[in-house]
């Protein structure tokens, strides 16, 4: 059979996105076919640029093309996500500003909003955020990251931006600053460096806003949140602002830890946030003379926590010496040392968060409008 634009569809449609379980022309993924001869040309539409099973996808569709008879294949890989409409706002949150704007009003040029959380200070968490916000970078999205941490902001120094200040845009909005292909907004561009921010809980959810409405975002792939530790005003003024495509939560191997992650976790089914899976933090000491891996924590048991919490442990870091320091000097240890463990670890992290929000996003979208909304409700009491 002579080799044509129907033939080549037909053979396309034999591809299946491994996550979503639909061949790729049924998913829309197959655009600009072009058949000349034995020649053919096509770009596949990936729903993520951080997505795991590219390659895959690629041999599969060049299989595919060369078994119709396909003798030169040029395939462009390219992705268009989808907006993540997270849930509904909580009821009876705080009047004022708040009220005048719905969750989908705010970043509308953000394709995905991911909170990075943690029970308690201490397990690293901004390390975490930082570290993903810059892989997803890397593997080709347009990210922002957002310190939300308002009382100890340090994206800033891990970032190499200590003492910079944010310009302001022709429309009197705060333009992000830019690092290593971020964007990103701090409290800590607002302050001196050892100036406290004293403030009582209100003020934490007005600054956050301020964050979201008055910075120019514009177009990007995700924005990454630092979120601070604990379960407070700055977690419920998240929920109700914005539509949350999913949570991380990053944790130490210790029990004592996993306590204040199961709080976490509660507050976030409290406010209908996805949690995506957890992080295990400083999981083990990597020795740089020798090598080994020492367990100076105690041995782990998250693996037994997440599996009775039905979580996905997304990915384990092991503390060394050179991630502390790097990130004192400005730079984020997928920067410092790129080929390095702990880096390829961030990667593989970043990879399974857009597959889930893919996947999900996905699967809210074949849900009609009409019962998005019947979905999202709140349960009555």
């Amino acid at each position: 059979m002579a080799l044509d634009e129907k033939t080549a569809l037909a053979a396309l449609g034999t591809v299946y996105d491994p996550d979503l379980h639909k061949d790729l022309v049924t998913l829309g993924m197959v655009r600009d076919l072009v058949v000349d001869g034995s020649n053919v040309g096509v770009r596949i539409v990936l729903t993520t640029p951080a997505c795991p099973t590219k390659e895959k996808i690629r041999s599969e569709v060049e299989a595919a093309l060369v078994k119709a008879g396909a003798t030169t294949t040029a395939i462009k890989m390219d992705a268009e996500m989808r907006r993540a409409n997270g849930p509904a706002a909580p009821q009876g949150g705080p009047p004022g500003p708040q009220k005048t704007l719905t969750q989908n009003d705010r970043m509308t040029g953000v394709k995905a909003i991911i909170a990075v959380a943690a029970g308690k200070g201490g397990v690293g968490k901004s390390t975490v955020a930082t570290n993903i916000a810059v892989s997803l970078a890397k593997l080709g999205a347009k990210v922002g990251l957002l310190d939300a941490d308002i009382y100890g902001p340090s994206i800033p120094i891990m970032l190499g931006l200590r003492g910079q200040r944010p310009s302001m845009t022709a429309d009197e909005k705060i333009a992000p600053m830019q690092r290593y292909g971020l964007s990103v907004m701090s409290m800590g561009f607002m302050l001196k460096e050892d100036q406290a921010v004293v403030w009582r809980g209100p003020m934490l959810g007005k600054a956050l806003q301020q964050f979201i409405e008055d910075v120019e975002w514009g177009d990007l792939d995700y924005v990454i949140v630092d979120m601070p530790p604990g379960t407070g005003d700055v977690q419920l003024s998240l929920a109700q602002l914005l539509p949350v495509a999913g949570c991380v939560v990053v944790t130490t191997p210790q029990d004592v830890a996993f306590a204040d992650v199961r709080r976490a976790i509660n507050q976030l089914e409290m406010t209908k946030t996805e949690v995506l899976g957890i992080v295990e933090n400083m999981a083990g000491f990597v020795c740089g003379n020798c090598g080994a891996e020492h367990a100076i924590f105690g041995e782990s048991r998250i693996a037994a926590h997440a599996e009775a919490m039905k979580l996905e442990i997304l990915g384990r870091i092991a503390l060394d010496s050179v991630t502390a320091v790097a990130a004192d000097q400005g730079e984020p240890i997928t920067i410092a040392a790129p080929d390095s463990a702990a880096s390829k670890t961030y990667r593989e992290i970043a990879q399974r968060i857009a597959r889930k929000v893919a996947i999900t996003t996905h699967e809210r979208n074949q849900v009609t409008p009409k019962f998005q909304a019947f979905f999202a409700q709140k349960p009555s009491a």
